[in-house]
């Protein structure tokens, strides 16, 4: 089975997240794609086939479960699609059905890597926390409540996956780190999949596995989020080019593009937009 390898949310390579990419026939074993995944160790894995033209059906993994959404491996797959489908073109759009949602996007050929632009729709602002639950979820990340950022909430928000976004103070993120083990338990009882650090002045972010064990490089999902609520709390206009940074801690440096529209003085759709290089490709042997 073929496999592509590339790095998403930078334009150099070796840098950003890593992603592998197969190409997978129609009823493909589940239970293999989870294997596959774990035995490639990225944070996750992408598995398409082809529907009709510029049209495709996939399905992601992380080393632990299926996804419904997630943003770099769909970043990642447009941009793969481009270079072995629509190499001749400098643009083409890609519509990719998941489980759950259809997201479209636009890529663009660039010099030695390309661009792919994703419209994760509107987003859904969902439970506020209240102060004594800030303060529990603070603990839970090895900060107090003088490391929050002014009186910004804690806020759910999904543009397909859940993020509890916490606004931190810039020396706070440095030592956050996930210190309980059911932290998964806690953030289903406020309606979340999974939390999202964020140092409101210099846009720079981190969010990790529920266990703490595994740090994201850069994360597409919880970027919609994080643009919404930046622009939802008067911190980013709309319309116009936000960028979160992410993978520092990790050596990784990555960027991630974000625009916020809005119709009738109200958020529209919310646009994740991210450079992908090549790194790679092989066969894996089923």
């Amino acid at each position: 089975m073929k496999y592509y390898h590339v790095d998403v949310f930078s334009n150099k390579r070796f840098s950003g997240n890593g992603l592998t990419i197969f190409k997978i026939e129609k009823n493909f074993d589940k239970i293999m794609m989870q294997t596959i995944t774990q035995e490639m160790k990225q944070f996750e894995s992408i598995f398409y086939y082809k529907l009709k033209e510029n049209t495709f059906r996939a399905y992601i993994f992380t080393v632990e479960e299926e996804l419904d959404f997630a943003g770099h491996p769909i970043i990642g797959l447009s941009a793969i699609f481009h270079d072995l489908y629509s190499s001749e073109k400098e643009k083409d759009i890609w519509q990719i059905e998941l489980n759950e949602k259809s997201i479209i996007v636009e890529t663009s050929k660039k010099e030695n890597y390309y661009s792919a632009k994703m419209n994760q729709g509107i987003p859904e602002f969902k439970k506020i926390l209240s102060k004594d639950q800030e303060v529990e979820f603070l603990k839970y990340l090895n900060l107090e409540l003088n490391d929050k950022f002014k009186d910004l909430p804690f806020q759910v928000i999904s543009t397909g996956l859940p993020y509890l976004i916490i606004p931190v103070k810039s020396n706070a993120l440095e030592k956050s780190k996930i210190v309980i083990s059911d932290l998964e338990i806690h953030l289903n009882r406020i309606g979340a999949k999974f939390i999202f650090i964020l140092d409101v002045e210099r846009k720079q972010g981190r969010t990790w596995d529920n266990l703490g064990l595994v740090e994201d490089v850069a994360t597409g999902s919880s970027a919609g989020p994080v643009g919404a609520y930046l622009v939802d709390n008067k911190l980013e206009k709309v319309d116009t080019e936000i960028v979160i940074e992410q993978g520092h801690f990790l050596g990784r440096p990555s960027q991630i593009k974000i625009f916020v529209t809005s119709k009738n003085n109200k958020i529209d759709d919310v646009f994740v937009e991210g450079d992908v290089c090549k790194i790679g490709a092989g066969e894996i042997y089923i």
